[in-house]
């Protein structure tokens, strides 16, 4: 094996490693979200009525506080957890986590484009294929 198709490898390795990582990421926000939907829904249910206002009552105020408690516990968690993920996994050497998000958001726009315009490209090929 020649040193180009070492690197070859080496690069298919570490992208399979980072799909694989950012899909573990990806499952971890999704479950957060499912979770914080879950509290949510149960909180509409219970304490609004039919158009969306808070039912009267001291226990809307109170209702109102838990939900606020809740949900900053969520999202400060699920953030807490996304960084040190991001921070462990998914930054490069002296980048931030800020900056390694922003660049893994770059870098999963790229792809979704590229992907899509793969697809636009094969679509209008079969197009011309079936003239």
């Amino acid at each position: 094996m020649n040193t180009n198709e070492f690197t070859n490898k080496v690069v298919e390795v570490v992208e399979k490693m980072s799909e694989t990582t950012v899909e573990g990421y990806k499952k971890i926000e999704n479950g957060v979200v499912e979770g914080y939907k879950k509290v949510e829904d149960k909180f509409t249910e219970v304490f609004l009525d039919e158009e969306g206002n808070l039912k009267d009552g001291g226990m809307a105020d109170k209702a109102t506080g838990a939900f606020h408690k809740i949900e900053d516990t969520v999202v400060g968690t699920f953030n807490k957890i996304s960084d040190k993920f991001v921070g462990s996994f998914l930054s490069k050497e002296g980048e931030s986590v800020e900056e390694a998000k922003t660049r893994i958001a770059d870098e999963q726009s790229k792809r979704e484009a590229a992907q899509k315009e793969m697809i636009e490209r094969s679509i209008e090929a079969a197009k011309n294929a079936g003239k």
